[in-house]
């Protein structure tokens, strides 16, 4: 069997922010499949997610900390959010909450 980079197991959520209560996650199928490394990826990243990494890297290795000294070292490097404009603090924490 070949091996996933992301867990085709994995149930969609009800809604696109999953909760953040402790308890309210739980195992898909215990027992039931292989366990993959990548348990809780419901696909493999794409382009946007790669490229978003990558440059999220390079902020924090120039010593960013603080929410806006993140947001200004994305746009420093001209990464831009999902609809192609410059990120502000908002989008890019609703962003994170979507990529979890």
């Amino acid at each position: 069997m070949a091996q996933n980079d992301y867990n085709p197991q994995l149930k969609n959520w009800q809604r696109l922010i999953p909760s953040s209560e402790p308890g309210q996650g739980s195992i898909e199928a215990p027992g039931g499949f292989a366990n993959p490394v990548w348990q809780t990826r419901s696909s493999a990243p794409g382009a946007f997610e790669l490229a978003l990494v990558e440059a999220l890297q390079e902020v924090f290795a120039g010593g960013a900390a603080e929410l806006d000294a993140v947001v200004e070292g994305l746009n420093a490097q001209r990464c831009q959010d999902r609809h192609g404009k410059a990120w502000t603090e908002q989008t890019f924490l609703q962003e994170m909450a979507v990529l979890g």
